[in-house]
C-alpha cells in the first residue's frame, strides 16, 4: 500500500511539474500531443468514438506491462510508464494552460477525474507491484531475499491483478467511454 501510494504521489507531482513545463514550452508539448494522439486512435472506433472495448484492452494491457516489467531483475523498468504518462497528461495540460483552448480545472474535473477515480489506482498498483516485483526478483539474485520466495509474491500479485485491478479498468472504461464524453461536452456548452 505504501508503495503504491509512493508511486501516485510521484506520478502526481512530475504531471505538475511538466504541465509547468509544456506551458512555456509549446513546441514540445505539440510533439507529445501528437505523438499520443496517434497511439489515442487504437481506443477508437472507425467513427471516431471511444471504444469500450479498445479502452479495456489498452489500459489491460498496460497495467500487465507495469508488472511484467518487474521481472527484470535491478533496473525497475516500472519507472518508465509513471514517467511517461504524467509527461503526457502534463503536456496536455501545460499545452491547453498556455494556449487558453479550455480550462484546466475543468478538463480535470470533468476530463480525468470521473474515470482516473478508478483507472489510477489500477495503474498506481500495477506500477507498485511491478516495482516490489522488480526488488524482490533483484535482491533473490543477490541473496539477500531473506526468507521472501518469488512464489508467494506471484500470487499475491496475481491475485491482486485479477481482483483489484481488472475489475477497476472494467469500471474506468466504462465512465471513460460513456460517462466522460457527456460530462465534456456539457462542459463546452
Amino acid at each position: 500500500m505504501k508503495l503504491t501510494l509512493l508511486t501516485g504521489a510521484a506520478f502526481l507531482l512530475l504531471t505538475v511539474i511538466f504541465s509547468l513545463y509544456y506551458r512555456s514550452n509549446n513546441d514540445a508539448a505539440e510533439a507529445v500531443i501528437s505523438a499520443y494522439a496517434e497511439l489515442a486512435e487504437t481506443v477508437s472506433d472507425e467513427d471516431g468514438s471511444l471504444s469500450y472495448m479498445g479502452i479495456v484492452k489498452n489500459n489491460l494491457y498496460a497495467c500487465a506491462l507495469c508488472v511484467g516489467l518487474g521481472f527484470v531483475p535491478f533496473l525497475f523498468l516500472t519507472a518508465w510508464p509513471v514517467l511517461s504518462n504524467s509527461m503526457v497528461i502534463g503536456a496536455v495540460l501545460g499545452y491547453g494552460s498556455f494556449s487558453g483552448a479550455f480550462s484546466v480545472v475543468k478538463i480535470v474535473v470533468f476530463g480525468l477525474l470521473p474515470h482516473g477515480l478508478f483507472e489510477l489506482p489500477a495503474v498506481f498498483l500495477s506500477m507498485a507491484m511491478g516495482l516490489y516485483l522488480c526488488r524482490t526478483v533483484s535482491r533473490r539474485i543477490i541473496g539477500r531475499a531473506g526468507s521472501e520466495k518469488i512464489l508467494p509474491v506471484l500470487n499475491g500479485i496475481a491475485k491482486a491483478f485479477v481482483l483489484v485491478v481488472i475489475p477497476l479498468l472494467v469500471i474506468a472504461a466504462a465512465v471513460e467511454c460513456f460517462v466522460t464524453p457527456r460530462l465534456l461536452a456539457n462542459m463546452m456548452n
